[in-house]
């Protein structure tokens, strides 16, 4: 299954934190045609967002606030893992995921904010968003 985790460092004070997400030397040059970048909100627990795959599309994720869980799918072997990723940790977590992984997320805190950035901008007409029910 195409999907890795890696971490980035907090730098907190007493303000909160900042994290370096993606910088451009972590982007494979393949990918490096920039997309776009965008929030999800999970406004309560239990909420789920994803359930789809994409053909072409890879995408890095990292919880900003709050906790999900991650649901993940290789659509083409059948392969399936799951796993937390929590805004929380002392160091930021981030997934990166390509074509044909199915993915969703289940909020298990209060609220919770997911980053994404994604090599393509969104086209209504041609989303490359292929339903797919992981959970």
């Amino acid at each position: 299954m195409d999907y890795e985790i890696s971490y980035c460092e907090k730098h907190t004070d007493d303000r909160g934190y900042l994290v370096e997400f993606l910088k451009n030397p972590e982007i494979p040059e393949e990918y490096k045609n920039f997309g776009q970048v965008y929030f999800v909100t999970f406004q309560k627990p239990g909420v789920v967002r994803g359930n789809h795959y994409h053909t072409r599309f890879y995408e890095w994720f990292g919880v900003a606030q709050g906790v999900l869980e991650v649901f993940l799918a290789d659509v083409n072997t059948g392969e399936k893992v799951n796993f937390v990723l929590s805004g929380e940790d002392n160091k930021f977590t981030r997934l990166h995921i390509g074509p044909y992984v199915a993915h969703a997320f289940r909020n298990t805190s209060k609220s919770a904010v997911l980053i994404d950035y994604c090599n393509a901008v969104y086209d209504p007409g041609d989303s490359d968003r292929n339903y797919f029910k992981v959970i």
